[in-house]
């Protein structure tokens, strides 16, 4: 069912009710800190032992999300690879709603020789295979928290996509931990947005001329890194995902105007276009049927250059939370049109940006770069944050359009 809103948060705007749920659950996450640490540990154990890991495709969204990205593993196997071990790893997220071909990646799965870690609760397997087959589960919010709704699309605002991406990354975080507890240090992406990422990260794939495609092993065949405590990467990381949920509180204003925003162009029969640049959007949305969804998305280009449809027009709408710095030169062009802009960068505003009728800008300061944990000892951040900073904003800003439109 759909979150109610109590009487102390009923003065609150949209915005801000989204965000206080939110600030639940992120305290939430932050008492079942040992509970993540122990499912780590768990696949650590395994890996450690020989096991490969994989990311069967179950929730379409997540092999994406978590592989070939800035502090992720390098070591991973493709979504499509056959377990041949008892000792191989399926790290896998449960959807929102099963449909044909999800139910079938599930049983696959569970047919396999793999230990399956599902990020999700228990019940969110709707019976499909037996709880027994599974080795642990991160838990997380149900499919029907959250604010708002339209048509089958309830909620609208909801914070189980939230927690998957925050439990998902959080219990691989304390799964790498384990492993320096055992003297491993896994292989970690550098993010090509770094000088120097695509030598460092070209010199650990296994290439030769006799087959494709090349892989890389999971972990460094020599390289100490002090072991790091449970509950360390977890700590972390949630230290800065409380300063950005700080920091969209303190943006209510600016969630507002854009939630407004939007809502006038729907009003209007005006173009919302949306992109959040990752690994994760839109397909963390589920969408059976796009055109069906009030808003439309499109791929994830952080060049506003091609982020943008050509046919965009006067009156149209656009947000994009963007990758890479600003180039002010793209928002003028963008402005002169007579769009409306919503626009973030983890790289910071420019001092000499101006302001704009039609520009709002969003402080999302997520490490440039995205990956976010320091390891001593080792060169390479771990675990990303840009999605679940989008999330946080994006669902806020979809709270403030419900409301305008009177979406119950």
């Amino acid at each position: 069912m759909l979150m109610k809103r109590n009487s102390s948060s009923v003065k609150k705007t949209p915005a801000l009710q989204y965000l206080d749920l939110v600030g639940s659950k992120i305290a939430g996450i932050e008492k079942a800190a040992p509970t993540l640490a122990g499912v780590g540990e768990r696949m650590a154990s395994s890996l450690l032992a020989g096991g490969s890991l994989f990311t069967p495709p179950v929730a379409r969204f997540w092999p994406s999300e978590f592989g070939g990205r800035a502090g992720g593993l390098m070591g991973l196997r493709p979504s499509d690879y056959v377990a041949e071990s008892k000792k191989d790893v399926a790290y896998f997220a449960l959807p929102r709603r099963w449909d044909d071909r999800s139910k079938e990646q599930l049983k696959k799965v569970a047919k396999s020789k793999a230990q399956l870690f599902a990020i999700g609760r228990p019940e969110d397997v709707d019976g499909l295979v037996p709880t027994s087959r599974f080795a642990a589960f991160t838990g997380g919010a149900a499919p029907n928290e959250g604010l708002f709704g339209l048509d089958e699309f309830r909620p609208l605002s909801p914070l189980r996509k939230f927690e998957q991406f925050v439990r998902g990354w959080l219990t691989a975080g304390e799964m790498i931990a384990a492993c320096t507890r055992a003297g491993k240090m896994p292989i970690i992406w550098m993010s090509v947005w770094l000088e120097g990422a695509f030598a460092r990260n070209a010199t650990f794939f296994n290439h030769d001329n006799l087959r494709e495609p090349w892989y890389t092993s999971l972990f460094h065949d020599a390289w100490y890194v002090p072991p790091l405590a449970p509950g360390y990467t977890t700590g972390e990381f949630l230290s800065l995902l409380k300063k950005i949920h700080d920091g969209l509180i303190a943006q209510s204003r600016q969630l507002a105007q854009a939630g407004a925003w939007l809502a006038e162009a729907k009003k209007a029969n005006r173009r919302i276009w949306t992109v959040a640049v990752g690994h994760s959007y839109p397909e963390i949305l589920e969408l059976q049927e796009p055109k069906k969804y009030p808003i439309e998305w499109g791929h994830s280009y952080s060049d506003l250059r091609k982020a943008l449809p050509a046919d965009l027009k006067k009156g149209d709408t656009v947000l994009h939370m963007g990758y890479a710095p600003v180039h002010i030169d793209d928002i003028k062009r963008i402005l002169s049109r007579g769009i409306r802009l919503i626009h973030s960068s983890p790289y910071g505003r420019p001092a000499d940006l101006k302001n704009h009728e039609n520009f709002i800008w969003l402080d999302l300061p997520w490490r440039p770069a995205d990956a976010t944990v320091d390891i001593p000892g080792y060169g390479v951040r771990i675990l990303p944050m840009s999605s679940s900073a989008h999330t946080m904003a994006y669902f806020a800003i979809l709270a403030e359009m419900a409301v305008r439109l009177g979406w119950k």
